[in-house]
């Protein structure tokens, strides 16, 4: 059926099929920057948080990617010095997510500048941010402030719901039904800032 078609007008639609599948195939790339809780410690790659919320995600109709960068025992200053090798520039969304060790370290306000340049800088290079607020009530307000001045999206409680048998035996950690549960709540927020930044598309 193609045989009488122009050799340059078969290569011209076979190239823009091409590009057109290559554009389909791209989702966007949500990188979760934080500490254990991010990176799902003590738990199986497919119960951490990068796994669940990409199901989550794709249960909302969003497809795409979700990127692990969680250091367990990270602090907010840890983050501000390895945010340029940890997040990639392909990242469309960032889920800021320091505090919890911060507390036993350095004072809030420490955890609020350190905050404030991992916000800042995201920003300057097009990236989305949702910040959460986590640790305890002085970095929760940390974060909330930071939220607030820079114009960012405030997750505002990350262990809301989390109860003692939703957490690994050390009472601090999730365990794979948490990290369920906070994918869950966290999967709105994301396909929210998703489709507003033009990037979350339907599966």
């Amino acid at each position: 059926m193609t045989a009488g078609w122009p050799r340059r007008t078969l290569l011209v639609a076979a190239g823009a099929l091409a590009i057109g599948g290559a554009a389909h195939a791209a989702s966007p790339v949500v990188t979760l920057f934080g500490d254990s809780i991010m990176a799902g410690y003590g738990l199986a790659p497919a119960d951490g948080m990068a796994a669940q919320l990409q199901k989550a995600l794709a249960a909302l109709g969003v497809t795409a990617q979700v990127r692990n960068a969680g250091v367990p025992g990270d602090t907010s200053a840890g983050g501000r010095g390895r945010l340029a090798g940890s997040v990639r520039n392909d990242t469309t969304l960032c889920i800021v997510e320091f505090g919890g060790n911060d507390r036993r370290l350095f004072p809030a306000s420490q955890t609020r500048d350190n905050l404030d340049a991992i916000v800042r800088e995201l920003k300057a290079r097009g990236v989305t941010v949702i910040l959460v607020a986590t640790g305890g009530p002085d970095q929760r307000e940390a974060a909330r402030q930071v939220a607030q001045a820079d114009g960012v999206m405030l997750f505002p409680d990350l262990f809301k719901g989390v109860g003692p048998d939703l957490r690994q035996p050390d009472g601090i950690h999730p365990n794979a039904a948490g990290e369920n549960l906070i994918a869950g709540r966290l999967a709105p927020v994301v396909a929210q800032a998703l489709r507003a930044a033009g990037a979350g598309r339907s599966s």
